[in-house]
């Protein structure tokens, strides 16, 4: 009332101007404007707009296909909405709650767990626990404990009632870090711990085995898709629905065995658990690595020991990355050698040897054996492109880019934002080539004892044959 009176004529004018619009308003919307709601609007543009983690097992690009569960729970969205999803995908998570904030997606797909229930969110897909990554090393005499931080938002409570337990704690975020980064940095010493939920960890806890995961005193949080604060629930209605008829039908259990359930014990098997097979599994394929092998000239048991690494020497062997068969052959490489079913045990190993073959042929010539299947194998795992991104590291800091021992040091950095975003072939969990190819040097040697050649001198395990310390490996393998 103070300002209207301050300057009568103008402030009159002010309000027949808005008297004006008021009723402009009121005829637009008795001409036929409608009111939607956020459902309503998604609907009318045909098109549900979302944000979500870029990380191994959540929303990864691998090959030429998208892997991970909340890519396979966004798919399945789509099929039951029957609605097209536009997916952004967000390293910085920042970034993603950001852009939902501001309206720019209908709801956000971070893949971390929630305690806060003033966010407003799904009901749960999953749940897990949240905890410490550390080193085999203890933290307890060290003056000033570093501890990276994934999510700062949804992990905020946690993180605080470290802080407060104790004044030698620093928090470190950085923009952009992915989970493995972390991991990397605590494997390297760069950080003592890692904030993280145990999903995380647990997905990629074969390529860092000598990493542990200790969790908080805390209960165990839920994992839900996530809305925008002033979001009128019309969206939440169908996706919490929709994630109901998910759980009814057995259906999110299914996603989660796939991803957290056989896939995580896949990968571990120790020296006791590979001499039982040698017996009970290899004789039904020797004769295949060995017609292979002499086809591709290569020793048949290093052949065998790949297809170990790879599947156990299963034919039905699948992975969660889409990879199939005795030789976890990609459909990529299956069009490449020709193949058309890799769960068949010659075409798989067929398939393997001539790729293994053709890898080794694009080793540069001046580098001789044994480095050469050793970069062959690495190459195999994680892709020619970035075996040769690390060995360009490993010449610009000063080593030798023609040895293993020196390359397999640089390998890992490949997933450090410090160094991958200046490769060609850009970011790759470097520490999995080096495990994969010191597993599989253990099984050739071993298989070598087993099945001697005639002439053939057996050398005992030597040191050499270890990645570096800092370097994981599956323990027994």
């Amino acid at each position: 009332m103070r300002i209207y009176w301050a300057n009568p004529f103008k402030n009159s004018i002010k309000i027949l101007f808005f008297l004006l619009t008021i009723g402009f308003a009121a005829v637009f919307i008795g001409y036929g404007f409608e009111w939607r709601n956020h459902w309503e609007q998604v609907k009318s543009r045909d098109k549900l707009i979302v944000a979500v983690r870029e990380s191994e097992g959540v929303y990864w690009a691998s090959g030429q296909e998208i892997t991970g569960f909340e890519r396979d729970l966004i798919d399945e969205l789509e099929a039951h909405l029957d609605i097209p999803i536009q997916v952004f995908a967000v390293r910085d998570l920042d970034d993603l709650y950001r852009a939902l904030n501001v309206g720019a997606v209908d709801m956000a797909i971070p893949g971390t767990s929630i305690k806060d229930t003033g966010i407003f969110v799904s009901r749960p897909y999953t749940s897990t626990r949240i905890g410490l990554v550390s080193g085999k090393k203890s933290n307890d005499l060290i003056d000033q404990r570093r501890i990276g931080v994934l999510d700062p938002i949804a992990h905020e409570d946690a993180l605080d009632q470290i802080l407060k337990t104790s004044d030698s704690v620093t928090s470190v975020y950085e923009h952009g870090r992915l989970s493995a980064e972390l991991f990397t940095l605590v494997e390297m010493g760069e950080l003592d711990e890692a904030l993280v939920d145990e999903r995380d960890f647990r997905l990629q806890q074969t390529v860092f085995p000598h990493l542990r995961f200790t969790p908080l005193d805390l209960p165990p949080r839920s994992i839900n898709i996530i809305f925008n604060k002033n979001e009128d629930g019309t969206l939440r209605e169908q996706i919490d629905e929709t994630l109901a008829v998910f759980e009814d039908s057995g259906l999110l259990g299914q996603m989660l065995d796939r991803y957290f359930g056989q896939a995580l014990e896949f990968d571990y098997v120790d020296n006791l658990t590979f001499e039982k097979h040698i017996n009970a599994r290899l004789p039904k394929y020797q004769d295949l690595f060995q017609e292979y092998a002499e086809l591709n000239g290569m020793d048949w048991r290093l052949l065998a020991a790949v297809a170990y690494q790879e599947s156990h020497w299963r034919a039905d062997a699948k992975s969660p990355t889409g990879v199939r068969g005795l030789m976890m052959v990609t459909l990529n490489t299956a069009a490449e050698v020709g193949i058309t079913n890799r769960l068949d045990p010659a075409q798989s190993t067929k398939a393997g040897a001539q790729y293994l073959t053709s890898l080794k042929s694009r080793v540069p010539a001046r580098i001789m054996e044994p480095d050469r299947t050793w970069f062959a194998l690495a190459s195999y795992n994680v892709g020619a492109g970035h075996v040769e991104d690390a060995r360009k590291i490993t010449e610009l800091l000063g080593d030798d880019p023609d040895r293993w021992i020196d390359v397999r040091k640089h390998l890992p950095k490949l997933a450090l934002k410090d160094y991958y975003p200046w490769t060609r072939h850009g970011y790759a969990r470097g520490a999995e080539p080096v495990v994969y190819v010191a597993n599989i040097r253990r099984f050739y040697e071993k298989l070598k004892k087993v099945y001697p050649m005639t002439g053939e001198s057996v050398e005992p395990d030597r040191l050499d044959q270890l990645p570096d310390a800092e370097v994981p490996v599956f323990p027994g393998q």
